[in-house]
């Protein structure tokens, strides 16, 4: 018997990014880097703002895409 997978949190963002039409990933990859372009921001609430658009905005936007359809 093979052990099972385990799924981390990360799949689940991995799996998001993959359903991302072009247009969309240009338009968080611009977000992204207005972020990191920002330099005001202290590390941790840079990296903080970048995790929050991979783990709640792109799986919002990937689910309410799939929702219109």
């Amino acid at each position: 018997m093979e052990p099972k997978e385990e799924k981390f949190p990360n799949d689940n963002s991995m799996e998001s990014i993959g359903s991302l039409t072009g247009n969309e990933a240009k338009t968080f990859l611009n977000l992204i880097y207005a972020i990191l372009k920002d330099n005001e921001i202290p590390s941790e609430k840079l990296i903080s703002h970048v995790l929050l658009i991979y783990e709640k905005r792109i799986p919002k936007v990937v689910k309410a895409r799939q929702n219109n359809n």
